[in-house]
Order: C-alpha cells, then sequence, then structure tokens
C-alpha cells in the first residue's frame, strides 16, 4: 500500500460566505518526497565527492548537480505553498501558464506573501470554469506565454 494517493486533479471549493479557497489535492505528500529524493542525492553525492578520487570534469558535474539540487530544494521549501484554505484577500492573482499549445495550461496562485500554490488541473475545461469563478469574486487572472516561464518572471 502506497502513502500517495494517486495523481489527481485538485478540486478548489469557493466558500462565499467565509470567503476563502479550498484546495483538495496531494501536494503536500508530493512536496514532501520531493525534498526527501533531493536531500538524498545532496548527501550522496557529496559521499562520492568526498570518498573518490575522481577526475576533475566528473568531480565538476557532480558539484554541478549537487548546486542544482539545493536550488531546487530552496525553491520547493521558500518559494512554494502547499496551504489548503487561502482566503480571498490574501490572493494577489492567479497565473494561467501556457507551456507548448493553447491547450496545455497550468494554473499557479499567486498570495500576497509572495509564495506560490500550484493547481494540478487536467482538465482544459476546468480551466476554463476556474476562470469564471475567480472573476466571480474579484480575483485577477494573468495569462502568460512559454517565454515568461522562469521563477524570477513571477
Amino acid at each position: 500500500m502506497s502513502i500517495l494517493k494517486g495523481r489527481k486533479s485538485s478540486v478548489l471549493y469557493f466558500d462565499t460566505e467565509k470567503e476563502l479557497l479550498i484546495i483538495e489535492d496531494h501536494l503536500r505528500s508530493y512536496r514532501v518526497m520531493q525534498l526527501v529524493l533531493l536531500f538524498t542525492c545532496v548527501i550522496s553525492c557529496s559521499l562520492i565527492l568526498v570518498k573518490e578520487d575522481l577526475s576533475f570534469w566528473f568531480g565538476f558535474m557532480i558539484g554541478a548537480f549537487i548546486a542544482l539540487a539545493l536550488c531546487a530544494a530552496y525553491y520547493y521549501a521558500f518559494r512554494t505553498s502547499v496551504v489548503k484554505n487561502i482566503p480571498f484577500n490574501d490572493i494577489e492573482s492567479i497565473i494561467s501558464s501556457t507551456l507548448f499549445s493553447k491547450n496545455d495550461r497550468r494554473l499557479t496562485i499567486k498570495p500576497k506573501d509572495n509564495r506560490f500554490r500550484n493547481i494540478i488541473t487536467m482538465d482544459q475545461l476546468e480551466i476554463d470554469r476556474l476562470f469564471n469563478s475567480f472573476k466571480e469574486v474579484d480575483i485577477v487572472v494573468e495569462k502568460r506565454t512559454s517565454f515568461s516561464l522562469l521563477p524570477l518572471n513571477f
């Protein structure tokens, strides 16, 4: 039996009485698994660097991988969020990113605390319905294209 329930779309509920966006998904367990794997890779690569006699370029590649893994761990731990309940007044905007085609869009919630909350969506028709729901509660929807997907552009 797995600790993960399997990948599924995020289910969003708009509680207009409490002015709250409720997100049900398994993002927290995925994030913990990603961080554990990244730190395991950093530790094992560090042990390889310390114990083995490596050529300069192979050691350089392992060091570059360690730096990349630490940057990814920092991004996951301090720049993204896994909260399940977000008040409407804490949401700055919703960012819709087009990756490879018009039909391949991803959603990200940008709260006012500068941490991002990714929404797992499987159905593109669901995204269009979500846009209408966000506009009803006066939340700005930003549409971006693939050239502005770097985290620095958020």
